[in-house]
């Protein structure tokens, strides 16, 4: 699909994608793309970033398995600390600062996870910040996670969870507001 979309490329159009992994022997991200990163096609890393561990196999690029970047860091955000930017806007599903309150034990342990995935995000927006760039983190809310459900993967509930999101998110944008709390 990648290779479709991009057919007369190699890595994409713009010089400054970077497709994040994590390199599965060492635990260290990988952002692809990146200067100094190791060489690889843009469906290569592509598929590696999406090799999420316990459903799908590392992908081996130049002999070295590679698995999605999430498992490091749910945006990676902290990657563009040095990259002098203005204003950064980082769409994170993993991220909440509004949540539901799901009655299972399964919804509960997703929700502690969630708040850990979200001080994460925060402590690496601080770094961007301090960096002097804006940083707006949207992420899902209430609705959005009721609508996502405790099961990340149900694809049944696809549907949903993107007109749930088309909404809320056009809401919160609307509305000026950033879901980043103020430092």
């Amino acid at each position: 699909m990648i290779r479709a979309a991009n057919p007369e490329h190699d890595w994409a159009p713009h010089p400054a994608t970077w497709i994040v992994t994590m390199d599965y022997e060492t635990g260290k991200r990988v952002a692809f793309g990146r200067p100094g990163a190791p060489r690889a096609t843009l469906p290569e890393a592509v598929m590696a970033s999406c090799a999420i561990p316990g459903w799908y196999a590392p992908m081996v690029i130049d002999g070295r398995r590679y698995v999605d970047g999430g498992t490091c860091s749910p945006t990676s955000l902290d990657l563009l600390d040095d990259q002098g930017l203005d204003e950064v806007f980082v769409l994170a599903p993993m991220v909440s600062f509004d949540y539901d309150e799901p009655a299972s034990v399964v919804g509960r342990l997703e929700r502690r996870f969630r708040r850990a995935m979200t001080k994460r995000v925060l402590h690496e927006a601080g770094k961007v910040r301090r960096r002097g760039a804006a940083v707006t983190i949207l992420g899902p809310g209430r609705e959005d996670l009721e609508a996502i459900g405790v099961n990340l993967m149900d694809a049944s509930r696809r549907a949903t969870v993107f007109e749930t999101s088309l909404r809320t998110s056009a809401a919160v944008l609307a509305g000026g507001a950033t879901t980043l709390p103020a430092a």
